[in-house]
């Protein structure tokens, strides 16, 4: 039979686990931007508009949601400029190589400031390169405590709302938008917006990715948007995907004679290939060549390998807990060898693949750090059309065993390959960063 859609408490749960959280996230992340060096690092405004837009949709409740967000931008005013009134400079000149604060920021800030206090405490609010900054400055010039709360509460209370508002008005459009796209599909395309905008100005500012980590950002871009069109197929009530899924699974097993169509051979074969890539090996060697590159003192390709394996494994167990999906009713090699079984699908979920998942993610980290290496560019083009089709033949081999839907696979596919290339651009980042930081300080 084909899959049926059974969610878990999770999902079933998951607006009010949100609006659970929601508010202390929102406090948090408004009280952090106000402090000075740590605010640059914490993207408070994107949670307050973010949070504009679930109080329109419902999830959070919009007094709340400006309560909150007044409190918290306040407060995170008045830690940062009780820090400059103690600390002055000193506290900025430590910390912010780790933070990335530029003298350009300082020098910005300071020109509002020479111009008017107020003015710039409210101005600077709305500038992303002082945010943090302002109100910190403003205690170390010694601004009285009576002038700071003026314009703290005047700034605090326009820039919330307004923030609040934009997020609002973006609410209106979401349900015809969504009605169209679908939630996750416009999720993907704002994320994949946000991660272009990134990598441009990273490397703009930096110039920290090499030419051919582009085709990474291309891969990352491309899996998240194929992931969440699987996402989006696996959370509606009519998926567009069940009609693959069932043909494929049809074409290996008769769903009325309960036979296998596909030649004993290749059912064997489909095995060792499923059993040699399974979830353990492909994990165990990550963490093996991981510790492999520790030991070769490569930090940053340890990193890459570690992170990609980590967070794959990590998300695969959630969503597989998440959407709670049957598996195929019956798996091929049972049927050859005489089995009786019951769904396994009560015991390991089906969607995403694992197995599917895990290879993507490890085969991909393993070309981008070895095939620039290979100098001969035959043995290159060879060794990344062997990782391909690595990937490919242990996702088939599920299939075979008819033990997933090609939806699964495709699922994990995505998954693994958008988490692979994401690790690989994040660790990228943060080791150019510290080997600029490394640099400066010695100079």
């Amino acid at each position: 039979m084909p899959y049926a859609h059974q969610f878990s408490a999770l999902a079933s749960n998951l607006v009010v686990i949100i609006g659970q959280g929601g508010y202390a996230i929102l406090f948090i992340f408004t009280l952090l931007e106000g402090v000075p060096v740590l605010g640059m690092a914490v993207p408070g405004h994107v949670t307050i508009i973010i949070a504009g837009f679930l109080a329109k949709i419902g999830t959070l409740d919009l007094f709340w949601v400006i309560v909150i967000s007044v409190l918290g931008a306040i407060l995170g005013d008045y830690i940062g400029y009780q820090l400059g009134r103690r600390y002055g400079m000193t506290f900025i000149d430590r910390f912010r190589p780790y933070f990335f604060v530029t003298d350009s920021q300082i020098e910005k800030a300071r020109r509002l400031l020479a111009n008017h206090t107020g003015k710039a405490m409210v101005i600077g609010r709305f500038t992303p390169a002082t945010r943090a900054l302002m109100p910190f400055l403003v205690g170390a010039g010694h601004t009285p405590a009576g002038k700071f709360w003026i314009f703290n509460l005047i700034g605090g209370v326009s820039w919330a709302v307004s923030s609040i508002f934009i997020g609002y008005i973006f609410g209106f459009g979401y349900h015809v938008i969504v009605a169209y796209i679908g939630r996750f599909v416009l999720v993907a395309i704002v994320s994949g917006l946000i991660i272009v905008w990134g990598y441009r100005f990273i490397n703009t500012h930096f110039h920290i990715f090499r030419r051919y980590e582009l085709f990474t950002l291309i891969l990352n871009l491309l899996a998240l948007l194929i992931l969440a069109f699987m996402l989006q197929d696996a959370a509606s009530a009519h998926p567009f995907m069940i009609n693959l899924d069932t043909w494929v699974s049809s074409h290996v097993v008769d769903p009325n004679t309960r036979l296998v169509l596909l030649p004993a051979s290749l059912v064997h074969l489909a095995y060792w290939v499923t059993t040699i890539g399974g979830t353990a090996v492909t994990t165990g060697l990550g963490v093996l060549l991981a510790l492999w590159l520790v030991w070769k003192k490569k930090w940053r390709s340890a990193a890459i390998m570690t992170l990609s394996i980590a967070s794959t494994a990590g998300v695969l167990g959630v969503m597989k807990e998440f959407f709670m999906r049957l598996r195929p009713d019956y798996p091929t090699l049972d049927i050859l060898n005489h089995v009786n079984i019951i769904k396994s699908a009560t015991i390991d979920p089906s969607f995403p693949s694992g197995h599917a998942g895990m290879a993507a993610a490890f085969f991909v980290v393993l070309a981008y750090l070895f095939a620039p290496k290979i100098k001969s560019w035959v043995k290159r083009e060879l060794f990344l059309v062997i990782c391909v089709l690595a990937i490919i033949a242990i996702g088939l081999s599920r299939l075979v065993l008819n033990v997933h839907w090609a939806s699964d696979v495709i699922a994990g596919w995505a998954l693994g390959a958008f988490l692979a290339s994401g690790s690989i651009l994040l660790v990228r980042y943060i080791g150019g960063i510290l080997i600029k930081r490394t640099a400066i300080q010695s100079q």
